[in-house]
């Protein structure tokens, strides 16, 4: 590992496969996190998963030993609400759990079956009766908003999938379609708008190319845990913008690179 990338002063994490496996922490996550706080570096947490909002989060990772501010943490959710708000998109057709409705609705966004919009996130309660609403929107011209295009969404002792083969159910009806997780540019975007930091001065890591992307793309160094869905045959055959500044099989091992 290249000596400045313990220099940083700023460290981004995702929550999925690289902080925690939902109902618990992956191995090393509170230590690494307790001895980064000790050397006063900064913590900051992003995540495409919108079961919960930031205030959610929030509540969810301090629960866990974690303790940290809503304001700490980013959501495709969250990206979701505020470029609607941008557009002055006043209502929606959401598909996902309390997390996305939270962001949606602080930004005064109504849910609604009569809008031209559909916002899908995961939902564990995804069934016939949305894809059908959906259905309707998008055949007369409506659009759809993705927050998220991950595969498996994993628990402590068993995988269960994530929004992507939902969205290519939706997508079967989906002529306009637009993707606000990572790593499009609207991500991008919002990250700094709602972050201050400085790109050279920090560190973005996770367990997915399209975290690696992201990183990369916001001009920070970049780290791939291979604690969730990154191995490396994967980086192998990405192509340059996918390309960490390293990888580690799990964060003990950031821990003694990093310290």
């Amino acid at each position: 590992m290249k000596p400045e990338i313990k220099k940083k002063d700023t460290y981004f994490f995702d929550l999925d496969k690289t902080i925690w496996n939902w109902d618990k922490t992956i191995i090393g996550a509170e230590d690494l996190i307790d001895t980064l706080r000790e050397k006063d570096k900064k913590i900051r947490f992003h995540t495409d998963n919108n079961i919960l909002s930031r205030k959610g989060y929030a509540q969810k990772l301090s629960s866990m030993n974690i303790p940290v501010e809503k304001d700490d943490i980013i959501t495709s959710g969250y990206v979701a609400a505020q470029v609607l708000a941008d557009e002055n998109v006043k209502q929606v057709y959401a598909i996902g759990e309390k997390g996305l409705i939270d962001e949606l609705e602080e930004e005064d966004i109504e849910i609604s079956q009569n809008a031209d919009i559909v916002v899908a996130g995961l939902d564990r309660q995804f069934n016939y009766e949305k894809l059908r609403k959906a259905m309707k929107i998008l055949q007369e011209d409506g659009e759809l908003y993705i927050c998220s295009t991950e595969k498996v969404f994993r628990k402590t002792n068993s995988k269960q999938p994530h929004q992507e083969p939902f969205n290519k159910a939706l997508r079967t009806y989906a002529d306009n379609v637009r993707l606000v997780g990572k790593p499009s540019e609207e991500f991008r975007d919002e990250f700094r708008n709602y972050f201050t930091y400085v790109p050279t001065g920090s560190l973005f890591i996770g367990d997915r190319l399209a975290d690696i992307k992201t990183g990369n793309e916001l001009g920070m160094k970049t780290g791939a845990v291979m604690s969730g869905d990154i191995t490396r045959q994967k980086i192998a055959k990405a192509e340059e913008k996918k390309q960490p500044d390293f990888g580690l099989s799990n964060l003990n091992r950031l821990k003694r690179k990093l310290i």
